[in-house]
Protein backbone atom coordinates (compact mmCIF):
# COMPACT_ATOMS: atom_id res chain seq x y z
CA UNK A 1 0.00 0.00 0.00
CA UNK A 2 1.87 3.61 -0.81
CA UNK A 3 1.84 6.07 1.44
CA UNK A 4 -1.68 7.66 2.33
CA UNK A 5 -3.56 4.82 0.03
CA UNK A 6 -4.27 3.11 3.22
CA UNK A 7 -5.64 6.12 4.66
CA UNK A 8 -8.07 6.89 2.09
CA UNK A 9 -9.14 3.49 1.42
CA UNK A 10 -10.35 3.44 5.29
CA UNK A 11 -11.99 6.95 4.52
CA UNK A 12 -13.55 5.67 1.32
CA UNK A 13 -14.91 2.31 2.94
CA UNK A 14 -16.13 4.15 6.08
CA UNK A 15 -18.29 6.71 3.64
CA UNK A 16 -20.25 3.31 2.83
CA UNK A 17 -21.47 3.17 6.72
CA UNK A 18 -20.99 4.38 9.96
CA UNK A 19 -18.10 1.44 11.93
CA UNK A 20 -15.81 1.43 14.50
CA UNK A 21 -12.38 0.13 14.06
CA UNK A 22 -12.58 -3.76 14.20
CA UNK A 23 -15.79 -3.49 11.75
CA UNK A 24 -14.10 -0.73 9.39
CA UNK A 25 -10.99 -4.04 9.18
CA UNK A 26 -12.79 -6.75 8.87
CA UNK A 27 -15.14 -4.17 5.80
CA UNK A 28 -11.99 -3.63 4.10
CA UNK A 29 -10.49 -7.55 4.53
CA UNK A 30 -13.67 -8.45 3.15
CA UNK A 31 -13.61 -6.37 0.15
CA UNK A 32 -11.03 -7.64 -0.56
CA UNK A 33 -11.13 -10.90 -0.43
CA UNK A 34 -8.67 -10.99 2.72
CA UNK A 35 -5.89 -9.65 0.40
CA UNK A 36 -5.33 -6.32 2.76
CA UNK A 37 -6.30 -6.70 6.29
CA UNK A 38 -5.40 -3.64 8.26
CA UNK A 39 -3.55 -3.96 11.35
CA UNK A 40 -4.49 -1.56 14.30
CA UNK A 41 -1.39 0.84 13.52
CA UNK A 42 -2.96 1.35 10.58
CA UNK A 43 -6.74 2.17 11.40
CA UNK A 44 -6.67 4.05 14.36
CA UNK A 45 -4.44 6.42 13.45
CA UNK A 46 -6.33 7.20 10.57
CA UNK A 47 -9.38 7.49 13.11
CA UNK A 48 -7.76 9.61 15.51
CA UNK A 49 -7.33 12.02 12.00
CA UNK A 50 -11.14 12.05 11.67
CA UNK A 51 -11.77 13.11 15.36
CA UNK A 52 -9.03 15.82 15.02
CA UNK A 53 -10.76 16.95 11.58
CA UNK A 54 -14.01 17.14 14.10
CA UNK A 55 -16.12 14.08 12.35
CA UNK A 56 -18.94 13.14 14.00
CA UNK A 57 -17.96 10.78 16.99
CA UNK A 58 -20.62 8.24 18.56
CA UNK A 59 -19.60 6.03 21.89
CA UNK A 60 -22.45 3.38 22.41
CA UNK A 61 -23.30 1.90 25.95
CA UNK A 62 -20.93 -1.47 24.62
CA UNK A 63 -18.37 1.27 24.46
CA UNK A 64 -17.88 1.28 21.36
CA UNK A 65 -17.38 4.27 19.27
CA UNK A 66 -18.31 4.58 15.69
CA UNK A 67 -17.23 6.81 13.01
CA UNK A 68 -19.24 8.75 10.54
CA UNK A 69 -17.62 10.76 7.41
CA UNK A 70 -18.44 14.23 7.21
CA UNK A 71 -18.97 16.45 4.73
CA UNK A 72 -15.08 17.94 5.52
CA UNK A 73 -13.86 14.36 5.01
CA UNK A 74 -16.29 13.79 2.16
CA UNK A 75 -14.42 17.52 0.54
CA UNK A 76 -11.10 16.02 1.30
CA UNK A 77 -12.20 12.43 -0.60
CA UNK A 78 -13.53 14.71 -3.88
CA UNK A 79 -9.94 16.29 -3.63
CA UNK A 80 -8.08 13.31 -4.09
CA UNK A 81 -9.86 11.24 -6.63
CA UNK A 82 -7.20 11.00 -8.57
CA UNK A 83 -5.22 9.50 -5.95
CA UNK A 84 -7.95 7.09 -4.91
CA UNK A 85 -8.32 5.37 -8.18
CA UNK A 86 -4.53 5.25 -8.18
CA UNK A 87 -5.28 3.11 -4.87
CA UNK A 88 -8.39 1.58 -5.90
CA UNK A 89 -6.30 0.01 -8.82
CA UNK A 90 -3.36 -0.75 -7.15
CA UNK A 91 -5.80 -2.29 -4.35
CA UNK A 92 -7.50 -4.47 -7.39
CA UNK A 93 -4.19 -5.45 -8.98
CA UNK A 94 -2.85 -7.06 -5.50
CA UNK A 95 -6.01 -9.11 -4.55
CA UNK A 96 -6.77 -10.34 -8.12
CA UNK A 97 -4.97 -12.77 -9.99
CA UNK A 98 -3.41 -16.58 -9.53
CA UNK A 99 -1.12 -15.69 -7.49
CA UNK A 100 -2.93 -14.00 -5.11
CA UNK A 101 -3.63 -16.86 -2.36
CA UNK A 102 0.21 -18.11 -2.24
CA UNK A 103 0.65 -14.16 -1.61
CA UNK A 104 -1.94 -14.07 1.33
CA UNK A 105 -1.01 -17.05 3.02
CA UNK A 106 2.65 -16.25 2.84
CA UNK A 107 1.94 -12.58 4.70
CA UNK A 108 -0.29 -13.97 7.30
CA UNK A 109 2.04 -16.77 8.04
CA UNK A 110 4.95 -13.68 8.28
CA UNK A 111 2.97 -11.90 10.51
CA UNK A 112 1.87 -14.87 12.77
CA UNK A 113 5.76 -15.94 13.21
CA UNK A 114 6.84 -12.08 13.69
CA UNK A 115 4.30 -11.28 16.70
CA UNK A 116 5.07 -14.80 18.25
CA UNK A 117 8.51 -15.20 17.96
CA UNK A 118 9.42 -12.98 20.69
CA UNK A 119 7.48 -15.43 23.05
CA UNK A 120 8.88 -18.14 21.67
CA UNK A 121 11.28 -20.88 22.91
CA UNK A 122 14.44 -21.41 20.90
CA UNK A 123 13.69 -25.20 20.73
CA UNK A 124 9.84 -24.39 18.96
CA UNK A 125 11.78 -21.99 17.05
CA UNK A 126 14.16 -24.45 15.68
CA UNK A 127 10.40 -27.29 15.03
CA UNK A 128 9.34 -24.34 12.89
CA UNK A 129 12.59 -23.84 11.37
CA UNK A 130 12.37 -27.82 10.18
CA UNK A 131 8.93 -26.99 8.64
CA UNK A 132 9.63 -23.81 6.69
CA UNK A 133 12.90 -25.35 5.20
CA UNK A 134 11.46 -27.15 2.82
CA UNK A 135 9.33 -24.88 1.54
CA UNK A 136 12.22 -22.67 0.51
CA UNK A 137 13.56 -25.63 -1.13
CA UNK A 138 10.13 -26.18 -3.47
CA UNK A 139 9.60 -22.54 -3.99
CA UNK A 140 13.60 -22.30 -5.67
CA UNK A 141 12.78 -25.35 -7.47
CA UNK A 142 9.26 -23.64 -9.03
CA UNK A 143 11.48 -21.24 -10.16
CA UNK A 144 13.77 -22.78 -11.99
CA UNK A 145 13.20 -23.66 -15.78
Amino acid sequence: MRRGGAKLLILKTLSTRHMDGSELAEEISALSSGGYEPSPGVIYPTLQWLEDQDSNVETHGDRKTVYMVTSTVKDFLRKDTPELETVTEFFDEATGGDAFPLRRSAARLERTILISLPETSEKRRAEVAKVLDPTVKITKMMNQP
